[in-house]
């Protein structure tokens, strides 16, 4: 009887991990439901994505201890690379859409080049907020960081421009205790993807995938939530 009452104790323990870290994913972005949101050029295969130029990623991560959050700069760059290098995987073997090499500047053009890179990045910053509030509004086709992309002298054949943002936390052992019991925010990680028409710098589509778990180690599942978030992009013919 022992033995059974432990076996239901544990059980229904785990039920209620689970259910807990479900209401915490939630939490995580309340304000929309996981979803992507297709430009009308895209539903009505107006505009087909064959061709891919991703410009570098920003994803941030802390370390969240019983002391509170510290930065983690060398765990950001390192996760911001893999981020990056997951999406074109993805892209490649779910959508088979290829991804060219971003511009490499060099001689006198170099600062030029850079100063371009880094003003689209800015442009989708300042962009973002906006679409995060009214995601819907990219199936209006309302949201452009302009027609200047064509300032990045892309290849010809690039159909668009992909820009990753993300944000997330890894707890320590003591903090994921604390989360277990007392409760909190789990350990995940948040990403905000744009992808956006290489010519006329329109939106074509936003995700944004969520995950939980430790995101500097993730692998399987920070593939499975960057699948899940490009489910409804057309595959390239």
């Amino acid at each position: 009887m022992i033995s059974a009452n432990r076996f239901q104790r544990s059980r229904k323990l785990r039920i209620g991990i689970l259910a807990w870290s479900a209401l915490l994913l939630a939490a995580i972005t309340p304000h929309a439901a996981r979803a992507q949101y297709l430009h009308p050029k895209i539903t009505k295969n107006e505009v087909t994505v064959r061709k891919v130029v991703i410009l570098p990623a920003k994803v941030d991560v802390v370390r969240d201890s019983m002391k509170g959050p510290e930065g983690m700069a060398a765990e950001s760059e390192e996760l911001s690379g893999r981020v990056e290098k997951a999406v074109a995987d993805v892209l490649a073997n779910s959508k088979h859409i290829t991804t060219l090499s971003a511009p490499a500047p060099s001689g006198a053009g170099d600062a030029q080049g850079k100063y371009t890179v880094a003003d689209m990045q800015t442009r989708f910053d300042e962009l973002l907020p906006k679409v995060m509030k009214k995601r819907k509004d990219v199936k209006q086709g309302r949201f452009s960081i302009g027609d200047e992309v064509l300032n990045l002298n892309l290849d010809k054949s690039a159909d668009a421009i992909v820009f990753i943002r993300g944000r997330g936390q890894k707890l320590t052992s003591g903090k994921q205790t604390f989360v277990l019991l007392v409760g909190g925010k789990p350990a995940y990680l948040v990403m905000q993807i744009g992808i956006v028409d290489a010519h006329t710098g329109e939106v074509l589509l936003y995700t944004d995938p969520v995950f939980t778990g430790d995101p500097t180690t993730a692998v399987n599942r920070l593939h499975q939530a960057l699948e899940n978030g490009f489910k409804k992009l057309p595959a390239a013919q």
